[in-house]
């Protein structure tokens, strides 16, 4: 008798088991301010497993309906309009599988906990889920015409997942900005996007303090701020020489950041990057396969490199916004000299001194360096 019952107590369901058919699953969000005073708007991106088996490259099936749909609700907090939205709908809004997350730069000005907290607290959310914010309306992230997926959001997560290629983009998710906050000292940041010409485009980074959006890095000083935390992992440089445009390409990088007590007891910032190069391609008419011209483009990259880091560091400057993580260098090496510092950290960090120094090796590639026309087109 006691076999039978424990064979019927194996044999029964899980008890968080969830029909598949009664949710709805969420692949993207987006969180505008609403048009009530107090409000946000929050757009969820919900994928229809019906009209996934369309062919590969189009938003449509062969029934002619969209592989999603975009349901919005407005109210006082996310938890709220998610519950709005199920007054509306017969299937409930599940969140683990939401891939990107998109703030209108509006809300974020405002300030990013209300919209983050539920995400954070929320245990069907992922702390993997990709930050962004946009430019203009974030719901209109989620209504780009994309070619090559069926669904918006499925389309922006890869682009970000590509972006590690290019070293031009800060890739952050929920739980790097949950650390960079709760470190007290860091300013996070957050990618932004635009719309332009009904197609997304990355446009720099946002950057944060005590929760609000403060400021923004554009491209080259987006490069510099990954130069100096050691996310740099590939991509290409162009370079004005006397001869004419020379295309580098990064292959291998890396970065060292530490801190360095002086003689007068101060505290200043030592940078390394070393970093390993390739001439990609040679559009000038010059041997670039001499050691000579191979010297000048190695001091061409340094230089490239050293611009980029000082420009995102004068940014950062003026913002007064440790986005580099120094206070937390400084806290994990100097513990006692950072005791005495944390307090007046926002009016300390740009008077801290950063000495660059950077390495460049430069691989020749063959033929690749040498002109494809000796002597110039004829």
């Amino acid at each position: 008798m006691g076999s039978c019952v424990l064979l019927a107590l194996f044999l029964t369901g899980c008890w968080s088991q969830r029909e598949l058919s009664k949710l709805a699953i969420v692949v993207g969000t987006a969180l505008d301010i609403g048009d009530q005073p107090d409000t946000l708007k929050l757009t969820a991106q919900v994928v229809k497993a019906a009209e996934m088996g369309a062919s590969a490259g189009s938003q449509k099936s062969s029934s002619g309906g969209k592989a999603y749909v975009n349901m919005s609700y407005t109210d006082k907090s996310v938890l709220s309009a998610v519950r709005g939205i199920s007054h509306m709908q017969n299937r409930r809004l599940y969140f683990s599988h939401n891939k990107v997350l998109v703030i209108s730069s509006e809300l974020a000005k405002l300030g990013m906990g209300k919209g983050l907290d539920t995400f954070t607290r929320d245990y069907e959310s992922r702390m993997n889920i990709q930050l962004l914010i946009s430019k203009g309306k974030a719901f209109k992230i989620l209504e780009e015409d994309v070619n090559l997926e069926k669904v918006p959001s499925l389309h922006l997560f890869g682009m970000m997942e590509n972006q590690k290629l290019n070293s031009e983009t800060a890739i952050v998710t929920l739980r790097d900005y949950n650390i960079a906050t709760l470190s007290g000292s860091t300013a996070p940041v957050v990618p932004i996007v635009e719309m332009r010409k009904e197609k997304v485009r990355l446009y720099g980074t946002a950057v944060f303090k005590k929760g609000r959006m403060i400021g923004e890095l554009d491209k080259p000083q987006t490069r510099g701020l990954l130069w100096v935390t050691d996310r740099t992992r590939g991509g290409a440089l162009t370079v004005d020489t006397e001869w004419g445009q020379v295309a580098l390409e990064y292959l291998h990088s890396n970065s060292i950041l530490k801190p360095v007590r002086t003689k007068d007891g101060a505290i200043r910032m030592e940078l390394t990057v070393n970093e390993e190069g390739a001439i990609q391609s040679n559009e000038t008419t010059e041997d670039l396969s001499r050691l000579e011209n191979v010297e000048k483009l190695k001091e061409l990259m340094k230089e490239a490199i050293r611009s980029d880091i000082e420009n995102a560091l004068g940014q950062a400057r003026s913002l007064s916004a440790d986005v580099f993580g120094f206070g937390e260098i400084i806290r994990r090496e100097y513990p006692k000299e950072w005791e005495a510092m944390k307090n007046d950290w926002d009016t300390m960090f740009p008077k801290i001194e950063l000495d660059i120094r950077v390495n460049v090796k430069l691989n020749s590639t063959g033929g690749l360096v040498r002109p494809v026309i000796p002597g110039g087109a004829q």
